[in-house]
């Protein structure tokens, strides 16, 4: 009996020439017309397979031969937005495959107009789940992927690290604008508060243990009683802590634990969440004022 499914011939040299980047002759040779009547009786007999293995491979065949729409929306989403063209194309695969599954062959629509918002929907999911969380400048992150490009080699070639200022003359750039691109960098690293300090053993702690002391320290500087902490009292301090950051938002945690525990400046935290250097520190301020009140009071309530 003759096979219903699609001619395979050239199929390893079809294969060869996408992944080269070369036009697949079998594809050059039909038009959008062609491409649509195949593409849609393609989809009818994948509705009437009489099996799973059968639909799968009809689902396959779509897929395969419905790539070229894949590495059109990733060129155009890589121009416009920066990322890999390959990371692209790897989740538009995804959306096309959902497309195809999804079709529904009583509607009039070709197919590759159906896929395409399937395609562009799962690159942006994919950019926006593994790609940067904070809207930067694209030229100051390219700048700080050379400056670590360039170091990097050095360190390969057995040189030392250049200093700021000659980075900055081999990058053709001033050290302001180095600085302002490795504060991008840093904004850009995300931490959690339970994350581990570099450190050795287990003196190092967590960002909220480190908060918990800096703020016992800076609420108990006035007071006369000189007794060290138990450690069923700094239990009872980190608990507090973690009850009181859990009432800020994102932003409010973030000024508070960026400045006083990650040492970072106004300016960067201020350039992460679009503020200015002024906004950022009167806020930050302001939020240590309010918990170190709140800490005076829990600890007058106590002691009553």
């Amino acid at each position: 009996m003759a096979s219903a499914f699609p001619a395979t011939a050239h199929s390893k040299t079809s294969a060869r020439q996408r992944r080269s980047g070369q036009a697949d002759p079998a594809q050059a040779e039909l038009g959008p017309s062609q491409l649509h009547t195949r593409n849609r009786s393609w989809l009818e007999a994948m509705a009437a397979s009489p099996d799973a293995a059968t639909k799968l491979w009809w689902r396959n065949a779509l897929v395969e031969h419905n790539l070229a729409l894949v590495r059109m929306v990733a060129q155009r989403q890589s121009q416009r937005t920066g990322q890999p063209f390959n990371e692209l194309v790897s989740a538009g695969c995804l959306g096309l495959i959902r497309a195809v599954e999804t079709f529904d062959l009583r509607q009039t629509c070709n197919l590759s107009s159906y896929a395409v918002p399937y395609i562009r929907g799962a690159m942006l999911h994919d950019v926006r789940d593994h790609g940067q969380p904070l809207h930067t400048p694209r030229r100051l992150r390219e700048l700080q992927q050379r400056a670590r490009r360039l170091q990097e080699q050095r360190r390969s070639q057995g040189l030392a690290p250049l200093a700021a200022a000659d980075l900055a003359l081999e990058l053709g750039c001033n050290t302001a604008q180095l600085e302002e691109a490795s504060a991008v960098q840093r904004a850009l690293q995300v931490r959690s508060l339970d994350a581990p300090l570099s450190g050795e053993g287990e003196q190092a702690g967590t960002l909220l243990d480190q908060l918990a002391a800096g703020s016992t320290a800076a609420t108990s500087a006035g007071d006369d009683l000189g007794e060290d902490l138990t450690a069923g009292e700094r239990v009872l301090e980190a608990h507090w802590l973690q009850a009181q950051l859990s009432r800020l938002g994102g932003i409010e945690q973030r000024l508070l634990l960026g400045h006083w525990i990650e040492g970072l400046g106004w300016c960067e935290l201020a350039l992460e969440h679009k503020l200015s250097s002024r906004q950022a520190r009167q806020r930050g301020e302001a939020l240590l004022a309010c918990l170190q009140e709140n800490a005076i009071e829990s600890s007058a309530a106590i002691a009553v």
